[in-house]
């Protein structure tokens, strides 16, 4: 669980939070964390609902990030959301392609635009 606050921040505060959060993580929307985006589990954190260790594609380093703008400790990656890997890079070859849709189609994170 996060660590007890002494008073709880506003609404407006959470969600300027939530921004910066966001603003860190990778954006992959892996649901690897086990909210549905990047967005919810920045939302998570900010309430103080969800731990900073959740984040695979963020690794350790996204972690410290993490720790630094929210004052709380430093952790390992949780075991049960898997574990940090290379970052995959998917290239299209614009020249070839016949229009098929099938790239965004096996996209898991939504991230091919066309």
């Amino acid at each position: 669980m996060p660590e007890p606050s002494a008073a709880a921040p506003s609404a407006a505060t959470r969600a300027r939070l939530a921004e910066r959060i966001d603003a860190l993580l990778p954006q992959t929307q892996c649901r690897r964390c086990g909210y549905a985006d990047c967005r919810g589990y920045a939302e998570a954190i900010a309430a103080g609902s969800a731990e900073i260790d959740r984040c695979p594609p963020g690794g350790a380093e996204g972690i410290a990030r993490l720790a630094r703008l929210t004052g709380r400790a430093l952790r390992p990656l949780a075991a049960e959301c898997g574990r940090e890997e290379a970052r995959a890079l998917a290239v299209i070859d614009e020249s070839g392609c016949i229009g098929c849709t099938l790239c965004i189609k096996a996209c898991p994170v939504d991230c091919i635009v066309g």
